[in-house]
């Protein structure tokens, strides 16, 4: 088994990288869908952020408000930090609960860990190897401006609450760049899976 972390800032494309990976037979691990579990009814984050920030955020049925919630920690960086890091640690529990469990089952194919905190996080050193998902600012925010059909400063504004983008490719193994169309997309992904099956024989 190798487990490759997937990341990328909004807009880059990394979820298209996500399904075409799952297409040519990897196991995705996401990390926003666990975290949307880990938030939604009855999840496991929710005491915390009670705990945390009190019974504002949630609406009247107990589920969390996330567009307050959204607004509040997008406003305020401490209380984004104090947000994540009960998100994440949830996510690192359920990440490292499936991989144990693959490992029991003795699977032997690629994962790939969906992660767009990655680096933030330092959750890096759970993988074999990093790919990071780039575009050009440009491109990112106009592809966010189309799909969440919002402003560019609301989309400026989320971009630079993350990780810079030179320092994620620092980081990373390998740099996918996603500035073109599919198949410029498609090829750089194939050949990094061609890679990883002709040395690790998956």
């Amino acid at each position: 088994m190798v487990v490759i972390g997937l990341t990328g800032g909004i807009g880059s494309g990394k979820s298209t990288v996500s399904e075409y990976l799952k297409r040519k037979g990897c196991l995705i691990i996401d990390a926003d869908e666990i975290s949307r579990a880990a938030t939604g009814p009855g999840g496991p984050a929710l005491e915390p952020i009670l705990m945390e920030f009190g019974p504002g955020v949630f609406n009247e049925d107990g589920t969390l408000d996330r567009a307050k919630m959204s607004d509040i920690v997008f406003s305020d960086p401490e209380k984004r930090n104090k947000l994540e890091d009960i998100v994440v640690t949830m996510v690192i529990n359920e990440f490292h609960a499936q991989i144990d469990h693959l490992r029991e089952e003795n699977y032997k194919g690629i994962v790939v860990f969906d992660a767009p905190l990655l680096f933030e996080f330092g959750l890096q050193q759970y993988v074999d190897e990093t790919w990071f998902v780039s575009a050009t600012l440009e491109t990112r925010v106009s592809r966010v401006v189309k799909r969440d059909r919002v402003s560019r400063k609301k989309v400026m504004d989320r971009i630079n609450t993350q990780m810079a983008s030179a320092e994620k490719e620092r980081l990373a193994d390998y740099t996918i760049n996603n500035s073109f169309d599919l198949k410029w997309l498609y090829d750089q992904v194939d050949r990094l899976l061609y890679r990883l099956r002709a040395t690790e024989e998956i």
